[in-house]
Order: structure tokens, then C-alpha cells, then sequence
């Protein structure tokens, strides 16, 4: 990579470049599996995002592609209005780091951090040293005979540490204990609010500040990690089938459970995205909101109504319908237009008749 002054983003973005991440109709194929179909998102700068969905979904190719690790097959991806392909000063405020982060197996820990601030301008070697102390690891052991904790906590402390505008984790926890976890977690925030802090508080002598980091995570545990994110991207079959804040997009959906006919009748007009049945007793995952008067329906009727975690909605994406029905879902595209096929448990209830 080429370095660059820290200055170089603020002057790009001041001569007119959009600023954060814009995906339009990115497409990537490995021979005849495709495996993202038509990505298009918008990621304002400066927050921390988490992305979501199954396994093979292909959020890990999606993270590659933006970082400029693979090359997409089609669609444009553009970083503060450029293509990170064609302009090394974008890549060198990137950082992309995986679960399975690859490392030279003669370099022991302190070789790999020595290295780093020729890849990484605004390289922060004091918060990589404590990190190193914090997560214990060996400062002379080589990266091949380290544990698969150790690795991911290695991963952890060059992507904290590297002070790149735009850092990407993908499951950057695997092999952490809940304890690491717990560290990572903190320290994640504590670079955030730090990178907001700099950007408030801009030092001497620069031409503009400089814009708080960005992080996109993948991570399956959900629920855990929630309280990180500010926004979420769930992807389901090669697209951005939701993007929306945290908050928002836990109260897209609610679980009703009870006798299956009332079920149903609540959910009409609604969007099933999933539903399991036990004799008469059915449990549906279902988006959209509900009113008073719905409430007091569902007490009358004995349903059980609870909001739906961010792990059940982004579950309940993923199985499509469960195991008793298949049911494609529409939550709208992140440019404004629903996809093309919707369920609904008003549709079930005429197809039951």
C-alpha cells in the first residue's frame, strides 16, 4: 500500500466527493455460483454497522469486495467517492480483517506489529501495546504456533490499532472466550469515541479534522453484539434485504404464539417471515406493527405477543418460512422498492379456506 498524510480524506471529501460507502448493483461470482446478486447500500460515515445474515450468504465476499481483497464481478463500489481499485490513498485507510487472517509463520507477534505502520498511516502503537497486554499474548511467539484465541485477538489488535477510517471485521470474535470478548467489545467502542473525539477536537496544524472511523462487523452473535451497532445490513440471497437502525429494525417484527387460527387472524395484512406449529399451537415470526387494538385482540384471543431480537428477525430471514412452509420475504430494497415477492398470513388464511 502507499501511505498517505492523514490529511488526504479530508482533502478529497472536501473537493466534492460523497463521503462514506456506496454499493450499487454489485454482483460477485465464483465460476457459475453466484454468490452476491445485486448488493446496493449506503453507509454514512462514522458509525459502526453490523453485518448480518446466515452462513453463505456471502457477507465475508461482500466485506473482500469493498475492501479491495477481490474484485467484484459487476456493480460499482465506491469510498468517499472513489474506487479504492484505482486510488491508493483510499486503500491505505482501509483495513480488512478475518477470522482466518492470514500471517507470515516466520514473523512472531512484535514482527507483525513492526510492520504494520509502513500498511497503515495512522498506525497507533500505543494502543496496539496495550492491546497485546490486555489479550496476553506472547510478544515472541511466531504466528503459526499461536492458538486460534490468540489469532483472533491478534486480528483484533491490528484492526483497533491501525486507525483506519474504514476498518472491517468479519466474526473477528471466533476462538475468543467470553472474557476476550468482553475486552474486544470494550475496546471497539473506545476506539470509536475516540476517532468522534479527534474529529470534534481536531489537532494543531491540520487543514480539516479528520472523520470519525467507521467499522462494518459481521458477527453471528447477534444479540450479543447488538448494543455495538448503530445500523444494520442483514444480506439473504446475494441482496441487502433491510438496512435500519438498531432500534428500528428490532421493532420490525414481533413473535405471536398461541392457537394457530388466531395466529393467523392477527397476522392479516402482515408479513410472515416464519412459523412452527406444535398440534394446534403456532409460533410465527412476523413484521409489522401492531396496534392497541391489536394488543387487546391478541389478549383476548390468549396470544402471546413479544418483540421479536435482533437474532430471531435475522433468523427468521434467513430459514425463509421455517420448516412447515416456504415463505419468500419482502422488506423492502435499500433504494426504496419492495422486492418482488411478499407473504403474507393473510395468504395463508385464503389458501386454508
Amino acid at each position: 500500500m502507499t501511505a498517505t498524510t492523514p490529511t488526504s480524506g479530508a482533502r478529497d471529501l472536501a473537493s466534492g466527493h460523497v463521503p462514506g460507502i456506496t454499493l450499487r448493483h454489485v454482483t460477485k461470482s465464483f465460476g457459475a455460483t453466484e454468490v452476491l446478486t445485486d448488493v446496493c447500500a449506503t453507509l454514512t460515515p462514522g458509525r459502526i454497522y453490523g453485518l448480518l445474515g446466515a452462513n453463505g450468504t456471502g457477507k465475508t465476499t461482500l466485506l473482500a469486495c469493498i475492501a479491495g481483497h477481490t474484485f467484484a464481478s459487476g456493480g460499482e463500489i465506491r469510498i468517499d467517492g472513489r474506487d479504492p481499485r484505482e486510488h491508493a490513498p483510499t486503500l491505505s485507510r482501509l483495513c480488512f480483517v478475518r477470522e482466518d487472517q492470514a500471517y507470515n509463520d516466520a514473523f512472531t507477534v512484535a514482527d507483525i506489529l513492526a510492520v504494520m505502520p509502513a500498511f497503515y498511516p495512522d498506525w497507533d502503537i500505543e494502543t496496539a501495546t496495550r492491546l497485546v497486554r490486555r489479550f496476553r499474548l506472547p510478544w515472541r511467539t511466531r504466528s503459526k504456533k499461536l492458538s486460534r484465541g490468540q489469532r483472533s485477538a491478534l486480528a483484533i489488535v491490528l484492526a483497533l490499532a491501525s486507525g483506519a477510517a474504514y476498518t472491517f471485521l468479519d466474526e473477528p470474535y471466533l476462538g475468543l472466550d467470553p472474557t476476550a470478548r468482553g475486552i474486544f467489545y470494550d475496546e471497539l467502542l473506545a476506539a470509536y469515541a475516540a476517532s468522534h473525539d479527534r474529529a470534534d477536537d481536531p489537532r494543531p496544524g491540520r487543514v480539516a479534522a479528520p472523520a470519525p472511523r467507521t467499522f462494518v462487523m459481521s458477527t453471528h452473535l447477534i444479540d450479543e453484539a447488538a448494543d455495538l451497532m448503530e445500523e444494520v445490513l442483514v444480506l439473504d440471497r446475494g441482496e441487502i434485504v433491510l438496512q435500519a437502525d438498531v432500534d428500528d429494525a428490532r421493532r420490525t417484527a414481533f413473535v405471536a404464539r398461541g392457537l394457530d387460527a388466531e395466529v393467523k387472524a392477527l397476522g392479516v395484512g402482515r408479513e410472515l417471515l416464519s412459523s412452527r406449529r406444535l398440534g394446534g399451537i403456532t409460533s410465527a415470526t412476523i413484521r409489522g406493527e401492531l396496534s392497541a387494538q391489536d394488543r387487546r385482540r391478541a389478549d383476548e384471543a390468549r396470544v402471546s405477543i413479544e418483540p421479536a431480537s435482533l437474532q430471531e428477525l435475522v433468523a427468521a430471514i434467513g430459514l425463509h418460512g421455517g420448516t412447515d412452509q416456504l415463505a419468500p420475504h419482502s422488506v423492502g430494497s435499500t433504494h426504496g422498492e419492495p422486492l418482488a415477492q411478499t407473504h403474507s398470513l393473510a395468504a395463508e388464511s385464503e389458501s386454508d379456506q
